[in-house]
């Protein structure tokens, strides 16, 4: 009896941090590129994500990109068109290791957008969850001519 309670025991505690990396607040927004000439790249995701179900919740994945500019500055803002490929391939899991179907975050897209020279673009992208029929993924992606980084990722309901 008393294995069984111990391996029980080891049991929960395995599912509970399983999913617990370092706890970080935001998304690694300094990942910004500098390099212009890079092929793919990619962020790191490992952050915690508020759910209006099941509380606070772990987003751990990766964000790869592809940037390319387009066109040079265009128009008298100065203005430069660059053509943006993502691929999200992440996991949420709930903090409590209750039992339930993987929730699998993947989306592919690719985009054209215009930004200034010393601008910043905040560029949105909505993706949804397997399993999950309540909340979608929003990631909000800072971009500028030198790259894209994080900045910010959330939970939102969706409307019925």
């Amino acid at each position: 009896m008393k294995t069984l309670i111990l391996a029980l025991v080891t049991c929960v505690l395995a599912i509970f941090y399983a999913c617990q990396e370092n706890a970080v607040n935001q998304p690694e927004s300094s990942q910004i590129l500098k390099d212009q000439q890079h092929k793919n790249n990619s962020i790191k995701i490992c952050c915690e994500v508020k759910d209006p179900r099941y509380g606070i919740c772990n987003l751990n994945g990766c964000v790869d990109y592809k940037v390319e500019i387009i066109g040079e500055t265009m128009h008298p803002r100065a203005l430069t068109a660059i053509s943006i490929k993502l691929h999200m391939n992440s996991v949420l899991c709930d903090k409590y290791g209750m039992a339930h179907p993987e929730w699998r975050i993947e989306g592919r897209s690719e985009d054209v957008v215009y930004v200034s020279e010393e601008g910043i673009l905040i560029l949105e992208k909505g993706y949804k969850i397997t399993n999950r029929n309540d909340v979608d993924l929003l990631v909000r992606y800072l971009v500028t001519t030198n790259g894209v980084g994080l900045a910010d990722v959330a939970l939102v309901p969706l409307e019925k």
